[in-house]
């Protein structure tokens, strides 16, 4: 295949990420695929493991993933201790997605967030 000059060439990561051949159940929303203990995969996000690139690989790998890691670890952390969440019943879940540069949700995820009784900072 012939590329011409000074085009734009991007990875789709979405294809990658929904591929039968590299995920079972690939369509699925199934998080439990990337815990080993439940027979999922071990998959390193970093940029090492291709399959689940988020912060791209190589020498154009993304130079603030070591921080977005660590802060976002940080801060789920909080707020898992902080609040019980509920699914918000005026707005149920939905996970439909849609395609654009890359794969969002078709409509945005709402929840309630229950202070925890006796939970300080």
């Amino acid at each position: 295949m012939v590329v011409p000059a000074n085009t734009t060439a991007m990875v789709n990561m979405w294809a990658i990420t929904h591929d039968q051949g590299v995920w079972k159940d690939a369509l699925a929303f199934k998080p439990e695929r990337f815990l080993v203990s439940q027979g999922g995969e071990d998959v390193d996000v970093r940029g090492s493991d291709l399959r689940l690139a988020p912060f791209g690989a190589g020498r154009r790998v993304c130079p603030g993933k070591n921080l977005g890691l660590v802060t976002a670890s940080f801060w789920v952390a909080k707020l898992v201790q902080h609040f019980e969440w509920v699914q918000d019943q005026a707005n149920p879940v939905d996970l439909s997605e849609v395609l654009k540069l890359s794969c969002e949700m078709k409509n945005p995820l709402r929840a309630v967030a229950v202070p925890r009784n006796g939970v300080h900072a």
